[in-house]
């Protein structure tokens, strides 16, 4: 690595952590999207130093998809079995209808397949982490994942003040309450922000039930790293080891070993605050190379999709829950 490329990482990561200190103050405040923010501005502030331009490539592509396989450890299919059949099946409906309509409709009014993709993944799945993987998987443009993240973000924010006051309107039980945030809302810093509004033992049902759709994201990242070799290979053959990155199938490693092993409580939060590390970093690093002007260009059409798709599929996980009798 260049002496600029090194300047690079010894200036930003100072910054990295003061998003991860911020995140242990403020739970709902996602890494992430501080990390992406920080990042915007810093790069629009100082646009042209060699530093950046050599650095940030490197942690961008390697950080961002370091951190994906090891978020492989927080996967535990243990999730699925805890919250039975009925809460399987919920969830189960609510991402695959939630993913397939939103790509579906977006692609319909207009947007780009890639912007398409990354806002249904970030509906979905878990927010700015799927985007973040699924964006990493499909080499997809960094204005449309700072886009997607910023808007997904946003939406997650607000359900932590609309969700609370509409399960007391509509006298959910706890366990009622609980199973929707972890269902309508996007990350799990956001989960647990809604849930503590509500009270009483919300949070654990809230959780469990996001980590199941944490779950998801596997088979969703097997799904399109396939799908788009497919797509590149036009017809020719593909050779077994250039199916999948090299990073999916580590992050694929990571889950079955995680699943067959038994971690202390520490030793996971080593393994996700690392994580959460490498993923603030290449978010940072990728955002720090976007322009204003590009999230401009991309318009204000998807934050009034985004706020439509919000309300909308936030009663339909509710209608889904209340329907299976959770």
């Amino acid at each position: 690595m260049s002496k600029s490329g090194l300047k690079y990482i010894l200036l930003s990561a100072p910054l990295i952590l003061l998003t991860l200190f911020i995140n242990h103050l403020l739970p709902s405040l996602s890494p992430l999207f501080l990390s992406l923010l920080l990042g915007l501005i810093v790069g629009n502030l100082m646009p042209a130093r060699q530093a950046i331009d050599e650095g940030a490539p490197l942690l961008s592509k390697y950080g961002m998809r370091t951190g994906i396989a090891l978020w492989g450890f927080q996967i535990s299919v243990s999730n699925l079995r805890s919250i039975g059949w009925k809460g399987f099946l919920a969830i189960l409906i609510v991402v695959l209808v939630t993913f397939t309509c939103t790509r579906w409709l977006a692609e319909r009014i207009g947007f780009t397949p890639g912007l398409s993709l990354l806002l249904a993944s970030g509906f979905s799945i878990c927010g700015a982490s799927a985007i973040a993987a699924v964006g990493a998987a499909r080499k997809s443009d960094k204005d449309e994942i700072s886009y997607a993240i910023g808007l997904v973000t946003l939406l997650g924010t607000l359900s932590i003040f609309v969700i609370p006051p509409l399960t007391r309107l509509l006298s959910l039980s706890n366990v009622t309450a609980g199973s929707w945030i972890g269902a309508a809302v996007h990350d799990i810093g956001q989960v647990i922000a809604t849930a503590s509004f509500v009270g009483g033992n919300t949070i654990k049902y809230a959780v469990i039930t996001k980590l199941s759709r944490v779950v998801l994201l596997a088979p969703l990242l097997i799904f399109l790293s396939l799908g788009n070799k497919s797509e590149a290979s036009r017809g020719q053959a593909i050779r077994g080891r250039n199916l999948l990155p090299p990073f999916i199938i580590i992050f694929i490693g990571f889950v079955i070993l995680n699943n067959f092993i038994s971690l202390s409580t520490h030793e996971l939060g080593v393994l996700n605050n690392i994580s959460k590390f490498l993923l603030a970093f290449g978010l940072f690093s990728m955002a720090i190379k976007v322009r204003f002007a590009a999230l401009r260009r991309i318009g204000g059409a998807p934050l009034a999709f985004g706020i439509v798709l919000w309300i909308f599929f936030g009663a339909f996980s509710l209608g889904i829950i209340k329907a299976l009798g959770i």
